[in-house]
């Protein structure tokens, strides 16, 4: 076993590492395949930064100006897919590697970025972003849930800031891992679990501080969107993020930068507040003793008046007024009385005469009556006469028409009779 004599400093680690990387012919001049992602350049070198990535893995690079002046290909950007030529070096202070890049290959885009762009465009489709689906976020919110991770700065941030802004807010932290493996379903459920109606959760905030373009994977997986999509209480998401918007934005019903720019959505000043309550109170007052002295003097203006003080000098007139109206009513009522009673004698004189024009008439029609029953078949049968008629209904007027053993009908005044006939005389 080795003495503590015997032990090697840091710097002789990284050195005895960068000797043997730097030094091996399988770490020198080689070509890489990856995407770029976290791409940087300084203004004043002209130097570029970038790491390479792939699904699994991800790789520091640098690309100097002496050596990027010959690039000729499309601007670098994050989401390439290109070809690297270099060697890998180690950076001893810092302890890390890199891929010192001699030229590079343009490929195309990344398939990490491609697919994020199809599941957004397939999320878009679905109505998933839809801005029909955001609530608002309360105004004045009493319990404030976050998700995230409990190490990281981003939930001391927020805290902070919360409780800078209204002391008396309440806060519920449901812990989560925001990168790695087991990030995405550790962030379904603790959204799940602080959407429980037992904790009164007013409003969320969801998300974590700054990180790489790999850090932040999490937040654009379809089932993380979903998770916030489908919380039952408004949710901010909050990713530490400057340039690119993770899927998770997009879902939620309100977007912000950084944890503290969340914090600062989600929890009014409660200073401010107080100041513009004074503010209406004071409005307020001053309104009111506007009515109060307007009320005042209409009432003044009112008990003032000769009516209220002596009730009398209006209802005087109105008395003469309405004595004169019944006297007038009275009038009219007489005359009309007597234009009626007039009216009824002309009709009753009518009456008479009509009555005595009808008894006439109707002694003329008696008259009438007793001349046309004289001359009337039937007035002949009541003086004694009857009529004869045969089998085939015609009236016998001669014995020429009668047969022997004929039967005859014959008519008197109050009926018929069948006869038979004998003998013809």
């Amino acid at each position: 076993m080795e003495t503590v004599d015997s032990s090697l400093t840091v710097s002789e680690v990284n050195r005895r590492i960068k000797a043997k990387l730097q030094d091996s012919p399988e770490f020198k001049n080689f070509w890489v395949r990856g995407e770029i992602s976290n791409f940087s350049q300084t203004n004043s070198s002209g130097h570029m930064y970038f790491s390479l990535k792939d699904t699994a893995s991800v790789i520091k690079c640098a690309f100097f100006s002496y050596q990027a002046k010959n690039y000729r290909g499309t601007p670098l950007r994050n989401g390439m897919e290109i070809l690297v030529y270099g060697s890998v070096s180690v950076y001893e202070p810092g302890g890390y590697y890199s891929l010192t890049v001699q030229k590079i290959e343009e490929l195309g885009e990344g398939d990490i970025l491609l697919k994020i762009e199809k599941l957004k465009k397939q999320l878009a489709e679905k109505g998933i972003f839809d801005a029909t689906h955001k609530r608002p976020l309360p105004k004045f919110p009493k319990r404030l849930g976050i998700v995230t991770s409990p190490k990281g700065a981003a939930v001391e941030d927020i805290i902070r800031i919360a409780t800078d802004l209204n002391p008396s807010i309440q806060i519920l932290v449901s812990p989560c891992l925001v990168q790695g493996d087991g990030a995405e379903n550790s962030i379904i459920e603790a959204i799940k679990e602080i959407n429980d109606p037992k904790w009164e959760v007013d409003v969320i905030i969801a998300g974590r501080g700054g990180g790489s373009f790999e850090d932040l994977m999490a937040f654009n997986q379809e089932s993380v969107v979903m998770a916030y999509y489908q919380s039952r209480i408004p949710i901010i998401s909050a990713v530490g993020h400057e340039i690119d918007r993770v899927l998770t934005d997009l879902a939620a019903d309100a977007t912000t930068p950084t944890p503290t720019a969340a914090a600062k959505l989600a929890i009014p000043n409660v200073s401010d507040t107080l100041i513009r309550l004074d503010e209406i109170e004071d409005r307020l007052r001053s309104a009111l003793t506007g009515v109060i002295r307007i009320g005042k003097e209409k009432m003044t203006g009112v008990t003032t008046r000769v009516v209220l003080q002596n009730p009398e000098s209006i209802l005087e007139p109105r008395q003469n007024h309405f004595d004169e109206l019944m006297t007038k009513i009275s009038l009219l009522g007489k005359n009309y009385l007597v234009k009626k009673q007039s009216e009824f004698q002309k009709i009753d004189t009518l009456s008479n005469n009509w009555k005595s024009y009808l008894e006439r008439i109707q002694n003329k029609f008696k008259l009438a009556e007793q001349r046309l029953d004289h001359f009337s078949p039937l007035g002949t049968l009541k003086r004694g006469f009857s009529v004869l008629r045969n089998a085939n209904k015609q009236v016998i007027s001669s014995v020429k028409q009668i047969k022997e053993k004929e039967t005859l009908e014959v008519f008197l005044f109050d009926g018929k009779l069948q006869v038979e006939v004998k003998e013809k005389g």
